[in-house]
């Protein structure tokens, strides 16, 4: 139950950032980079409050309800939302910055989902599975099809692989930092 209130945040404020630059159209990404800084600030006084156990209700019962046991408090979502960060502050093209949100929101969450009741370990990652693997690229491709048509097929393709290997960072930054650099090198 734990990694469904996970998956269904995990998505949902990715196409809430779809949405919000989509309305408020390209050339705009400071005001949800400013929404962003702003919530990093608050999660961070959070954090802090939370590792020196003080008790704050409401936060506390969030945080019961999605974070993992004996996981630092709000770790993913700082990273989901650094790795949202740094697809605004380096992409212009509003095509290629939704794109990778869509790929990290759809992708990661479906690979979590479906990775779970996986049983066909990867060879090079023993965490990981190769049925969650094959949902990240499939609901990556999807999404990432919506904003690049083809592109977002070889896109997913690259983030899957980069998803799958064990690179001792969270895959919420690996993620959007794939990416950037497949833009770069192929776009």
């Amino acid at each position: 139950m734990l990694e469904i209130h996970r998956w269904i945040i995990h998505i949902s404020f990715g196409v809430l950032v779809i949405i919000a630059l989509t309305v408020l159209g390209s050339g705009r990404f400071e005001y949800v980079e400013g929404a962003l800084l702003a919530t990093f600030v608050v999660g961070l006084w959070i954090v802090d409050q939370k590792l020196k156990k003080r008790n704050l209700p409401v936060v506390d019962y969030i945080l019961e309800m999605l974070e993992r046991p004996h996981a630092m408090p709000a770790y993913g979502a700082f990273w989901y939302g650094m790795g949202i960060l740094l697809l605004l502050s380096f992409i212009r093209n509003m095509n290629y910055a939704l794109a990778g949100i869509a790929v990290l929101a759809l992708g990661d969450g479906a690979s979590t989902l479906v990775g779970m009741g996986g049983n066909t370990r990867l060879f090079y990652n023993k965490k990981k599975t190769l049925e969650g693997t094959a949902a990240f690229f499939v609901f990556s491709s999807l999404a990432s099809y919506i904003f690049l048509g083809p592109t977002g097929i070889a896109l997913s393709f690259f983030c899957s692989v980069a998803e799958s290997i064990d690179w001792g960072v969270d895959d919420n930054f690996i993620i959007p930092l794939t990416c950037l650099l497949f833009y770069l090198i192929f776009v």
